[in-house]
């Protein structure tokens, strides 16, 4: 819990000062951050703290993306959840709407049966709608993983992606967002991960909103048997958005 803490400040003093430059009043930049803390007491004693930082930067030709999220969960001082991840994507317009790009990303999940999990590669994308109302973008990529098994050393191998990205604005202030991918490892299609993330997000002030979200990761095939495929999050949040 003392790591996450240490950690979760710096990252939004980082989100902050992203802002201070000019391109900021353009709106080239942006962020979005979410908070979220829970404690009960009593009969049941857990603790629960999320945040998720999103920085991105659009440009005409060039677009950059930044996406960090962390949970840390203890029932009566037991951990239960620990999680952190972070990624980062360049996309490089070659028309209105089709582009490609490189990614990069790491995991670590203490509940998963790996370590670690690192990617990165290329990728063509999409944006299939752009207007006021909807946002709808898809990819395409080949990452490579390197992953660090608890009990089995290194797992690497060659992936296919899929990804989805929609934002609906339903009014102008109640906003729907769905974020989805499937990858498949290319050396043994056996094994595959579907991951999901729904939101709906009320703006409540200029700057703030009030959201849920609920997370999905599935694994057809974890390290470990006494791993469940599937972990599931729901979540309330505090939102700033610059």
């Amino acid at each position: 819990m003392t790591t996450f803490k240490r950690t979760l400040p710096f990252l939004m003093l980082m989100s902050v000062t992203a802002f201070t430059s000019e391109e900021t009043k353009k709106k080239v930049w942006s962020a979005h951050i979410e908070l979220s803390y829970v404690n009960t007491s009593g009969n049941i004693e857990t603790q629960t703290l999320s945040e998720k930082l999103e920085i991105k930067r659009e440009g005409k030709v060039n677009r950059f993306y930044f996406k960090n999220s962390a949970l840390y969960a203890t029932q009566k001082e037991k951990e239960t959840a620990k999680r952190i991840d972070a990624s980062g994507r360049w996309e490089r317009l070659f028309t209105e709407r089709f582009f490609g790009f490189l990614t990069a990303g790491y995991e670590r999940d203490k509940f998963s049966g790996y370590e670690y999990k690192v990617n990165g590669g290329p990728g063509v994308g999409y944006d299939l709608l752009k207007t006021k109302k909807h946002e709808l973008k898809i990819l395409a990529s080949t990452p490579y993983y390197y992953n660090k098994v608890e009990k089995d050393g290194t797992d690497n191998y060659g992936t296919a992606k899929l990804e989805l990205y929609y934002q609906w604005n339903i009014l102008e202030n109640l906003r729907f967002k769905e974020n989805a991918s499937y990858f498949v490892n290319l050396s043994d299609t056996r094994i595959y991960f579907i991951n999901s993330e729904t939101s709906i997000e009320v703006k409540v002030y200029s700057y703030v909103s009030l959201g849920v979200s609920y997370k999905l990761a599935y694994q057809n095939r974890p390290p470990e048997p006494d791993i469940e495929r599937t972990d599931t999050t729901f979540s309330t949040s505090l939102i700033i958005d610059f």
